[in-house]
């Protein structure tokens, strides 16, 4: 899984590797947290319920890049950074500048068009993570 390749310390390495590990499961958690408040909303808590639920899976949203950031920072040092970080990493912060509106802005806002296209983004991103956390575990090519 994880081996010494020359670029440092495998403490190191172990400790990067468990910051990429503690931000995805954050990740997996805010994606469910946005599908129980799609629930929320639709069954019996209403757009308040909603809105809360939401709100929580934003804030962990932003806690998590706290522990991808030093992964990033790390990598970008080294100099070895692949570019599909800096896509990954634009489209992230694109997601949480959007997600920071819906949360301090009132209603006018917050139509449903726009709603899923920051879903949309988010999933992207998401998605995008998932393979960059794959591709380092040495569980994708």
């Amino acid at each position: 899984m994880l081996k010494s390749k020359g670029r440092g310390s495998l403490a190191f390495e172990t400790i990067v590797y468990n910051l990429r590990t503690i931000s995805l499961g954050m990740q997996i958690v805010v994606l469910l947290l946005f599908l129980i408040s799609l629930i929320v909303k639709t069954k019996k808590g209403g757009i308040k319920e909603h809105g809360k639920v939401a709100t929580g899976g934003y804030a962990l949203a932003v806690l998590s890049v706290l522990y991808m950031l030093y992964s990033a920072y790390n990598l970008t040092i080294s100099g070895r950074t692949p570019s599909v970080i800096y896509t990954h990493g634009l489209f992230g912060a694109i997601s949480l500048a959007f997600g920071f509106i819906f949360v301090i802005n009132r209603w006018r806002w917050k139509t449903r068009r726009n709603m899923r296209i920051l879903l949309a983004l988010w999933v992207l991103t998401f998605i995008g993570g998932l393979s960059i956390y794959l591709t380092f575990t040495g569980r994708l090519p």
